[in-house]
Parts: structure tokens; C-alpha cells; sequence
């Protein structure tokens, strides 16, 4: 029972979205309604942060591979290769500096 309570509660609120607040509201809610024991509670709370920390993070992770595969279709440089460039660049620009104050 208690896993379905779970599940049911992470798929509606979003589980990446929970906070501590949003859930032991929730979890209050729960026992007000005699959905689930009040000793249940702080464990359902802990539970359910948990699981909303491992969604957030599998989320994160998402955002950055799909952020990465969009960059790389847009074949815009990175900021490794922009910064480079400018470390070549100024190389080049003192080599010129050298050369022009020879002649």
C-alpha cells in the first residue's frame, strides 16, 4: 500500500519537484485521511525525499546529455575550444609583435 501511495504521489506531484515542505503536506494529508499510519509518516517523508532527490538528479542528467546532443547538432564551439583558439591567437600575436620589431 504504501508503495503505491508512493508511486501514485511522485507521478502527480513530479517528483523532481517535491520539497520537504510539499511532502510532508502531503504525507499529513495522508494520515488526516487515515490513508496511512501516523508512526508511517517520517519514514513515507524520508522515502518519498529520497526518491525526489534520485529524480531530480536523473533529470539533471537528462537536461545535460539532450543540452550536449543539441549543442553538438548546432556544431557550435565549446568554451575548451574557443579558449584555444585565444591561447593560438596570442601566440600568433606575439610572434608578430617579435617579427615587427625586427624590421
Amino acid at each position: 500500500m504504501i508503495d503505491l501511495l508512493k508511486k501514485t504521489l511522485l507521478a502527480g506531484v513530479g517528483a523532481a519537484a517535491l520539497t520537504r515542505e510539499k511532502v510532508e503536506g502531503l504525507v499529513d494529508e495522508l494520515v488526516k485521511k487515515g490513508e496511512i499510519a501516523s508512526k508511517e509518516g517520517p519514514k513515507l517523508v524520508k522515502d518519498l525525499l529520497q526518491e525526489s532527490q534520485k529524480a531530480k538528479k536523473e533529470l539533471e542528467e537528462r537536461v545535460e546529455e539532450a543540452t550536449q546532443k543539441a549543442l553538438k547538432k548546432l556544431r557550435l564551439a565549446t568554451r575548451a575550444e574557443v579558449e584555444e583558439l585565444k591561447a593560438k591567437l596570442e601566440e600568433l600575436e606575439g610572434k608578430i609583435g617579435k617579427t615587427e620589431g625586427k624590421a
